[in-house]
């Protein structure tokens, strides 16, 4: 029998493929665990497999085999993080673009049920608009929550997105299919937008804040219309991507 501090079992085995995963931010192949853990080959095989069906790792490179983080553990990560600091980091970055792009600036976050915002950097202008501090953002209309939809696997959109969906304006889709193609416009064009589907004169972009266990969060920048057109949109995009990539690194020293 074995004794109770017996560091060689299967947990151990386990828990070391995730410690390992998790400190190569890119994920690692098989062959790579091999190495690094001195395992054999089919035990590799076996423990990533039960961990991948877990949802605790997650494959992103079907060719190489690639082993990343997964959704479920990503989510278990969050809830040792020190969220006063992060909400503190989101907020700089929001105050800094506000300055620089004289709009409303936002960080959104994906929780089990809904999105909503954690950060809010309001312009001088006044008009806040439909976004607020702990303002809870539609998932198929807002862009932020698209945006992170996109990022989240094939059940959780439908999850997400299971029940009726508002017809908040005109334009607002409520077809779920309408949704998810837009959803999917977005993980290939790295970007979101909503052009009038939450308010009928705003329209907003967001962009995904990228880290080792998945996009959990992401940042936005919303405004009237007439004044967010007045910016060239790759001019946007590049400051927002600027300031996410800045997120991020700030996000990694509290342990998203």
């Amino acid at each position: 029998m074995a004794e109770a501090n017996d560091v060689s079992g299967p947990l151990e085995r386990y828990l070391s493929i995730l410690e390992v995963v998790l400190a190569s931010k890119d994920g690692l192949t098989v062959a790579e665990l091999c190495r690094i853990l001195d395992l054999p080959k089919p035990t590799v095989h076996r423990l990533v497999s039960a961990l991948a069906n877990a949802k605790a790792l997650e494959v992103v490179d079907e060719g190489l085999k690639t082993y990343r983080v997964g959704v479920r553990m990503s989510r278990m990560l969050t809830l040792g993080r020190d969220e006063n600091a992060l909400i503190n980091f989101c907020q700089v970055v929001c105050n800094e673009l506000v300055n620089e792009l004289e709009e409303t600036c936002y960080v959104v976050k994906l929780a089990p049920q809904a999105a909503y915002t954690i950060a809010v950097a309001v312009t001088e202008q006044s008009y806040r608009l439909h976004v607020s501090a702990n303002s809870e953002m539609p998932l198929h209309a807002a862009a932020s929550s698209k945006m992170l939809l996109a990022y989240q696997d094939e059940g959780s959109r439908k999850r997400y997105l299971s029940g009726p969906l508002e017809k908040i304006t005109p334009v607002t889709k409520t077809k779920v299919s309408e949704v998810l193609a837009e959803i999917n416009k977005a993980k290939r064009d790295g970007y979101a937008t909503c052009m009038g589907e939450v308010d009928p004169s705003t329209m907003a972009y967001a962009v995904p804040v990228f880290s080792p266990g998945g996009v959990f969060y992401s940042l936005g920048v919303t405004g009237p219309q007439f004044r967010i057109n007045k910016w060239p949109k790759e001019y946007l995009l590049d400051r927002l991507r600027a300031s996410a990539d800045k997120l991020q690194r700030m996000m990694e020293m509290v342990g998203n």
